[in-house]
């Protein structure tokens, strides 16, 4: 167990540069399942959830080597579609290597998904979308085994547009006979890197972010050597947005893509900082403290990004006035707002709506993350408190956030980890 120690009250500083996005490296981590040859991502971070997937794959006879931020998979040899139970049950990502498993070998055996308990996150939808196109699911004790003769393309409307399930039923289609059309598809832009992904072995996808995705079957994907660098991660650019509006000072954020934090940018656009946008950069300085914010609602891209949900609540804990917060995806994840109130935040909760009056400060303490995001909250909480902040179960922000104290140590704040 690892935690981070915060002395706050300290402005930021500086410029610090995105890591490539951990929604987007882990499905494509699984797409290398249908690809022979040798793929390199570049500017890639060993996240928690990263290595687990690796592990998954290397079990199944794939290889991989990491150095300086360059990532080499390996998926020619594989020769096993039984995923391990002690890592698949791990990670939630560990579900997108259903589709690309399917599309190969037509069959898998795997267990149901870990990750972060912040709600209800059934499979359901992934399993639907797979029988559509011809996969029959059996039960075997804890084991779920998807076998297929022939996968076969279909129209699909998703219930609701989740990312996973797009991307999962995306990379099962690929190599399904015939046309398969996706209604009521997600939109992010990690789809759309997938998708940009796919096209360079071969698959024939379009209508990549928008609702509908039309995928045209191919009998082999091509095999070839490719280098390809993920889109950088929006969820950790708008950790440190927030964390020096909270905080104060002035910072550069690298390798940010502005276009993929619009819903955040004008959430806290003219709230006493000034931005400067270019292709992959965001400047922010602050000029005193922001005034509350109108109402925020989570929902699917391109609205406000649920996982930047708590990270805002921290945020508006200090602000002038009263915020309301309303959380439409996951139904658990206001359960870490109990911690910011250990450090004085005024926040009550009544069904999915929390509102927060805004405090003249936030006093350090000892809490606990008790999820990834959740956890990321703390963090700008202590940043920002006076006193000290011991944050316990560091290791549960480490699933989405590489060296997140050196990043920030380098912009002038006091946090180690012990």
């Amino acid at each position: 167990m690892s935690k981070y120690v915060i002395s706050g009250g300290n402005k930021l500083y500086g410029s610090v540069k995105a890591q490539s996005a951990k929604n987007a490296l882990l499905p494509l981590i699984s797409a290398c399942i249908m690809i022979e040859g040798e793929v390199t991502f570049t500017n890639s971070s060993m996240l928690g959830d990263v290595s687990i997937m690796l592990s998954i794959i290397k079990s199944l006879g794939g290889n991989y080597t990491y150095s300086n931020g360059n990532l080499k998979v390996d998926c020619t040899n594989l020769y096993s579609s039984e995923m391990p139970c002690d890592l698949t049950r791990k990670i939630r990502a560990s579900v997108f290597m259903l589709g690309p498993l399917l599309a190969r070998f037509k069959n898998v055996v795997t267990y149901l998904p870990g990750g972060c308990q912040i709600g209800s996150r059934p499979i359901d939808m992934h399993l639907d979308g797979f029988k559509a196109l011809g996969v029959k699911e059996f039960n075997d004790g804890d084991a779920l085994i998807l076998k297929s003769k022939k996968l076969r393309g279909t129209k699909i409307k998703l219930k609701y547009a989740s990312v996973g399930v797009t991307e999962n039923l995306i990379m099962c289609a690929v190599l399904s006979e015939g046309e398969t059309v996706l209604l009521n598809s997600a939109k992010e832009p990690e789809i759309v890197c997938l998708v940009k992904f796919l096209r360079l072995f071969g698959a024939k996808i379009k209508g990549e972010g928008t609702s509908t995705i039309v995928i045209e079957g191919v009998k082999k994907l091509k095999s070839k050597n490719i280098t390809f660098m993920p889109i950088s991660d929006r969820i950790e650019v708008g950790t440190y947005i927030l964390s020096v509006l909270g905080t104060g000072g002035e910072i550069e954020v690298e390798n940010a893509n502005f276009l993929h934090n619009v819903a955040l940018i004008k959430k806290i656009y003219n709230n006493a900082c000034k931005i400067i946008l270019t292709n992959d950069k965001i400047y922010i300085k602050c000029v005193g403290i922001g005034k509350s914010l109108s109402y925020t609602r989570t929902a699917p891209y391109p609205k406000f990004p649920t996982d930047l949900q708590t990270p805002l609540c921290a945020y508006a804990t200090t602000l002038n006035g009263t915020s309301y917060v309303e959380e439409s995806v996951f139904d658990n994840r206001f359960m870490q707002l109990k911690e910011l109130e250990r450090m004085g935040a005024k926040i009550s909760v009544n069904g999915n709506v929390s509102k927060i009056e805004g405090v003249n400060e936030l006093v350090g303490t000892a809490v606990t993350a008790l999820d990834l995001r959740g956890g990321a909250s703390l963090i700008i909480a202590g940043l920002k408190a006076s006193g000290q902040t011991v944050i316990d179960n560091a290791q549960i922000i480490e699933r989405g956030y590489l060296d997140i104290e050196k990043k920030l140590s380098l912009l002038g704040a006091d946090i180690k980890k012990v």
